[in-house]
């Protein structure tokens, strides 16, 4: 892995704002930020054009390179009352034009999930297939106009029964959507207990982006790398085995794990 190819992710947290985060990956040398969508970090709604200009003008000024991650927090597009869908993907919508705006090279988004009581519904896991292809299908054209490369997540064990778990079943939303990529999860892998290497080999040269942290193996915890149980050695290694160029982004909140998950890395995979 190339020093470059390293980022961090921006999370709310009373240590750092967003400029602290930008600052912080300049610091580190890295070579990617990758901002939340979120309110009280990068929300659409919440800047101003005068704002959105400035904080273009910080980001080139780092010179980092720029990935979005749209919002996080209630949002869902394959949920089962049309109007959070509805709004949900209004929320990329906003999400892909502030990435244009900033230039960013990537855009992250969550597959959607359905409540553990509607997976004995019939049905409701087809229509939650049908709406996230109907969103992708509204939002692939867009990244492509502003220039972005659209990446879908696989996502961790939790209550919800989220649509991307397993390598097969991202390949399944790939198909068919030569323009979408896949993003990568390591950590929200190691709670369902995955192979790194199989994951990396299924998906090939559709794997666009990568996220790397560490948990237990019980649940997502973003913990910085050697704290849990995740083998992220092996993730890293399985990357450079296939050749992976794209980024490496960092999912630690805490300032001090980061600091020296970036040290692990420097031991072991940066060359």
């Amino acid at each position: 892995m190339e020093r470059s190819q390293l980022g961090l992710a921006t999370f709310l947290t009373p240590d750092l704002d967003l400029g602290g985060w930008i600052d912080l990956a300049a610091e580190l040398a890295l070579g990617w930020v990758e901002l939340r969508a979120d309110p009280g970090m990068a929300h659409p709604g919440e800047l101003s054009p005068q704002a959105r200009k400035a904080l273009r003008g910080r980001l080139v000024e780092s010179g980092l390179k720029v990935s979005l991650h749209v919002p996080i927090f209630g949002v869902n597009l394959t949920s089962p009352i049309p109007r959070i869908a509805e709004a949900s993907l209004a929320e990329h919508v906003d999400a892909l034009d502030l990435a244009g705006e900033l230039g960013a090279r990537v855009v992250v988004l969550h597959p959607g999930g359905l409540p553990p009581e509607y997976l004995n519904v019939p049905g409701a896991y087809e229509r939650a297939r049908s709406r996230l292809e109907f969103c992708l299908a509204v939002l692939l054209p867009r990244a492509e106009r502003l220039g972005l490369t659209l990446a879908i997540e696989n996502k961790q064990r939790g209550p919800s029964r989220d649509l991307i778990l397993t390598p097969e079943e991202h390949l399944s939303v790939l198909k068919g959507l030569s323009g979408l990529g896949a993003c990568l999860d390591f950590g929200h892998l190691h709670t369902l207990n995955g192979d790194p290497a199989g994951y990396v080999n299924a998906l090939g040269g559709r794997l666009v982006h990568v996220h790397l942290h560490d948990n237990h193996g019980g649940k997502d915890e973003h913990l910085g790398l050697g704290l849990g149980s995740a083998p992220w050695r092996e993730a890293v290694a399985a990357l450079a085995e296939a050749g992976y160029k794209g980024a490496v982004i960092l999912e630690i909140p805490d300032p001090a794990q980061l600091r020296e998950s970036v040290r692990l890395l420097e031991v072991y995979a940066f060359h």
